[in-house]
């Protein structure tokens, strides 16, 4: 046994109730709730921002914006943890047709060592843009268009009823359109790293491209291609109004 272990077990022995903190690892950590209301008067799109967290964004039948914000800080002490925590301002400032949700940190609080996950219930016939660098976005039954993204992360969109543009750098994606939405839309899921599920309404009225590097494209949905699908796909389906875009750098492809 190293010298360095034996004197480390000898002070654990002699101090039994001391905690040894080696690196980050026993960091203590605070967790602070936050509520806001906005009015809708006057609002068409949403945007909600979080640089490491989540965004949860669900369609409901309400009167005002419902904003709940989980702030998670981390510091040495708990008593310092509290007292960056209470600093973290949430806002949900209206410029023109645009409600911008997101949260500021104060300067002596490392992003690292901050998370904020935001969930937002909102009319569902907004436009929405949701963005997360290290989280997660998740998108539930809205009527207007849809822009999210993450650097690392995975993104989900269910019920969706209009055109979408997703791209996550690091993450999956998972797109699940309402099964009564228009046949003609815009819908782009891109990923660099990461696997794509696409599933459209029951008529879809659109030219079709999926493509993968690294990886397999499968389809549950029937499909008029040319040869055997490999890496590639491109495709009309019916009137082909529409377009859908689906590509991945390295992961799978399925469609359905």
């Amino acid at each position: 046994m190293s010298l360095v272990l034996l004197f480390l077990f000898c002070t654990m022995a002699f101090f039994p109730g001391c905690i040894i903190n080696i690196g980050d690892s026993f960091k203590a950590k605070y967790e602070r709730t936050v509520n806001l209301s906005a009015p809708l008067e006057g609002i068409t799109k949403l945007d909600v921002q979080t640089n490491v967290g989540s965004v949860t964004v669900k369609s409901a039948d309400i009167t005002s914006f419902d904003i709940i914000a989980m702030i998670t800080v981390k510091a040495r002490t708990a008593e310092k943890a509290r007292e960056l925590a209470e600093k973290v301002e949430i806002t949900a400032k209206a410029f023109d047709d645009k409600l911008t949700i997101k949260a500021h940190r104060p300067s002596d609080l490392t992003e690292s060592n901050l998370s904020v996950d935001f969930t937002v219930f909102a009319p569902r016939q907004l436009n929405l843009d949701c963005s997360a660098n290290v989280g997660t976005v998740r998108i539930s039954d809205f009527q207007g268009k849809i822009k999210a993204s993450t650097d690392v992360g995975s993104i989900f969109c269910e019920k969706v009823q209009a055109g979408l543009n997703v791209h996550a750098n690091v993450g999956s994606i998972e797109v699940r359109y309402a099964d009564d939405a228009p046949a003609a839309f815009n819908a782009e899921v891109t990923t660099n790293v990461g696997s794509i599920e696409f599933e459209g309404p029951a008529k879809i009225s659109a030219k079709l491209s999926a493509s993968t590097n690294v990886g397999s494209i499968e389809t549950a949905r029937q499909l008029t291609v040319v040869g055997a699908i490999g890496r590639s796909i491109d495709t009309t389906i019916s009137s082909a109004e529409g377009r859908i875009t689906l590509r991945t750098n390295v992961g799978s492809i399925k469609i359905k």
